[in-house]
């Protein structure tokens, strides 16, 4: 059966190496860790009625059709989050240190602790967007 869905918002987690840079904190890592040593996996949600199959084909289409050779490294990811502190923020990425800030206060405040990669969520196109007007959760 095909079903048609709404392509949905492109997705990142972010970390580093901690045992390389373990003497930093929420406030430092963002201005200390160079941004070539930030890791990173892209995302996009899909329903859960979308097959491994599906997935293969469609990659292998793009990569044949459209010349995408980096579509090779695209893969089925299952990600069990379960509670999140999130927050908008809008601005540059080099003020997202701001926010960050607030997240751990409001943290601190509720007796939270980490539990994962640092997960944004990409409300803005970047190619339509000014910089300065740039929505990410």
């Amino acid at each position: 059966m095909d079903q048609d869905f709404v392509v949905a918002r492109l997705e990142g987690l972010w970390h580093f190496d901690k045992e390389k840079h373990k003497y930093l904190t929420i406030e430092t890592a963002p201005l200390m860790v160079p941004r070539s040593e930030w890791l990173y996996t892209l995302i996009i949600r899909i329903p859960d009625y979308v097959s491994a199959e599906q997935i293969g084909i469609a990659r292998e289409t793009v990569i044949v059709k459209k010349g995408i050779h980096l579509a090779t490294i695209l893969s089925l990811f299952q990600m069990h989050a379960g509670k999140e502190v999130q927050m908008l923020h809008v601005g540059l990425f080099d003020k997202a240190q701001e926010s960050l800030l607030q997240l751990r206060d409001f943290m601190t405040a509720h007796n939270l602790q980490r539990n994962g990669f640092h997960h944004e969520i990409y409300l803005s196109d970047f190619r339509k967007t000014p910089l300065e007007k740039l929505k990410t959760i």
